[in-house]
């Protein structure tokens, strides 16, 4: 009989946890392994959060009841909150066991004043999306010299932005991390010229349309409010799926503006070609 030679208990869970990361989707099968699979593996399952979906909520709903705090804190990385699922108290209580995210999305109802002292005591948080007028209560009272906004480098607004907004054009420029920004649907074309000349380290500028406006978001790359190659027009389809794959480290419209920006770049890509084609 051949004598069998197991793997070292490092790398077998190296091994184990690189194909959980790999393959997301893949997980859930991995806990019926061995029970020392299941201890390494249902971190992973925890590492991004969509609460969208009612399996997923009642999910994290029981691990908050049945998990200590360090599983939270150890696990959680990425989150999209949606009001339609949970109420203000369970999110906030979320947030406080989860201080290692890296990227959060709060829309509706969640950006609000009272999210405020939550994102200051993230200090790991570099990605963040939602709207402006909602997390500070009204436009006049967006503040960006926030300490939170600091350690952004991903900001992905869901407000309308006029050509006078010179105030919120300007705090973009001051954002020290900033590299990416996208803008949702309605922006003046002298904003979205501002922003590109004030902000010198911004890399990326993504206009991103709600389907139903394609029109308009086709009318714009064909004519775009300044020829910057750093400028990238498109219209989203399956929005948080899209979020989903970027948060496993898959190409999302961030990467995917990225490529283009550098194919532009090096000619691979006419200059005058301004719309991505990323969620098509």
């Amino acid at each position: 009989m051949a004598t069998e030679h197991p793997l070292p208990t490092e790398l077998e869970r190296e091994i184990f946890e690189t194909a959980a990361l790999m393959h997301p989707p893949d997980s859930p099968s991995l806990l019926r392994v061995a029970r020392r699979v299941h201890f390494w593996i249902e971190p992973f399952l925890y590492r991004v959060i969509r609460l969208d979906r009612l399996p997923v909520s009642e999910a994290v709903r029981q691990a908050m009841r049945a998990k200590p705090a360090s599983f939270f804190r150890d696990s959680v990385r990425h989150l999209f909150l949606n009001p339609a699922l949970w109420s203000a108290d369970e999110v906030h209580a979320l947030l406080r066991l989860c201080p290692r995210l890296e990227s959060l999305y709060t829309l509706g109802e969640f950006s609000t004043p009272a999210l405020l002292p939550a994102l200051q005591g993230l200090p790991h948080l570099r990605r963040w999306g939602g709207p402006l007028d909602g997390l500070f209560g009204t436009h006049a009272a967006i503040d960006l010299a926030q300490p939170f906004f600091r350690r952004i480098t991903h900001l992905d607004l869901f407000d309308a932005a006029h050509n006078g907004d010179v105030r919120l054009a300007a705090g973009l420029a001051a954002l020290p991390a900033l590299t990416h920004l996208c803008l949702n649907n309605t922006v003046g074309a002298g904003f979205v010229r501002q922003v590109l000349a004030d902000c010198a380290r911004l890399r990326v500028l993504v206009h991103l349309w709600n389907p139903f406006l394609s029109g308009s978001a086709r009318e714009i790359a064909a004519n775009p409010p300044v020829p910057d190659a750093r400028f990238v027009v498109g219209v989203f389809v399956n929005y948080w799926d899209d979020w989903e794959v970027g948060a496993h480290g898959g190409t999302d419209f961030w990467a995917a503006a990225d490529a283009f920006v550098a194919q532009k770049r090096v000619g691979a890509i006419e200059a005058s070609c301004y719309w991505l084609d990323h969620f098509s």
